[in-house]
């Protein structure tokens, strides 16, 4: 089995860097989210972005709101694959426009499972997340493993990646019980909010390699 790594949340080229030289399959940059200390303008998503190498993917992880408002600034980031929370989104239509292949951010709630399935539709990949009331996601909250397993069956064949609290000392557990397509990781790999470690970058792939 292969499990591929994202490193979210990236800032810096430092950190760009680091996650592409250990192995990273993806880098996420946040945008249009200006409480986080891990939010970038779309001007600096793409300038980052266009550090990574081919066959490594940049990830922009945004709103409807932002895309819709800022459309041409989202085009010229050059990133193909985005992140996109919002509840009114047709990803047929969004992702058409845009020529880019959408995620769809999932808050996983213990006694909500399969309403993964409708929520799946027409997106390229779900994002389990831990839900928290008045959060988006990026909480740094453990998931239920055992319902995120249950979603990754749910919404078969649409690729499920696992988020939530995840952290070099978890990681493996977490592939092991879910066996999710990929894994994201931001505030588990980090020494202060926004910036990473390289050291802790390369110890989380390490372990979900092994781990799959």
């Amino acid at each position: 089995m292969v499990v591929r790594v994202k490193i979210c949340g990236v800032t810096r080229e430092a950190d760009v860097d680091s996650a592409v030289s250990m192995g990273a399959d993806a880098v996420g940059f946040i945008s249009g989210f200006p409480a986080s200390p891990r939010n970038v303008s779309l001007e600096r998503a793409g300038e980052l972005a266009a550090r990574i190498p081919p066959f490594v993917s940049a990830v922009l992880v945004t709103t409807e709101e932002t895309v819709l408002k800022e459309e041409p600034a989202v085009r010229k980031t050059g990133i193909h694959t985005i992140q996109l929370y919002g509840d009114g989104i047709d990803p047929v239509r969004v992702g058409g426009s845009l020529g880019v292949r959408l995620i769809r951010p999932y808050l996983v709630r213990s006694e909500e499972t399969y309403p993964a399935k409708e929520a799946s539709l027409g997106f390229d990949a779900l994002l389990t997340d831990t839900y928290r009331a008045g959060r988006q996601g990026g909480t740094g909250i453990t998931s239920d493993w055992e319902v995120c397993r249950r979603i990754r069956e749910a919404i078969l064949p649409v690729p499920m990646i696992l988020s939530g609290g995840l952290r070099p000392e978890n990681v493996a557990e977490g592939i092991r019980l879910v066996r999710p397509f990929a894994v994201d990781v931001s505030s588990g790999v980090e020494v202060s909010p926004g910036i990473k470690d390289p050291d802790k970058i390369a110890e989380f792939i390490r372990r979900a390699r092994e781990a799959a």
